[in-house]
């Protein structure tokens, strides 16, 4: 049985049907994540002559990609300061266990309270 496929590009700002040469893949970053547009010639120009707010950029395009960290992840105290985060089953069961011991009311599951880990680590 023969089949027949039809491919229709729609662009992603107007939602209006695009013709195969008038199709343009845009990719873009902001803010470290990685995105694509399709668009045509029309609005191409829009994007490059800055007519088109980010926020519409955001809204209708496609994240093809992401941040990517290259250190421990830190969490921050309200006071402004940073703390490594917690990593590992067995330093999480540490920190609790040290902290029921010292009169810290800590949950068994979920996040360690920030005060709890700044004094878990002053205390080693």
């Amino acid at each position: 049985m023969a089949q027949q496929r039809l491919v229709q590009f729609t662009d992603d700002l107007d939602g209006k049907d695009l013709a195969l040469d008038d199709a343009h893949t845009v990719s873009w970053a902001w803010s470290g994540v990685e995105y694509e547009i399709d668009v045509s010639t029309a609005n191409l120009d829009k994007i490059v002559n800055g007519k088109v707010p980010v926020s519409a950029l955001l809204e209708r395009s496609t994240r093809v990609g992401g941040r990517v960290r290259s250190t421990a992840p830190k969490t921050t105290t309200s006071g402004g300061r940073s703390t490594p985060a917690i990593t590992g089953r067995e330093q999480t069961h540490a920190v609790r266990e040290w902290a029921r011991a010292n009169g810290y009311e800590v949950a068994d599951r979920g996040r360690i309270p920030v005060d709890v880990v700044e004094a878990f680590n002053a205390a080693h």
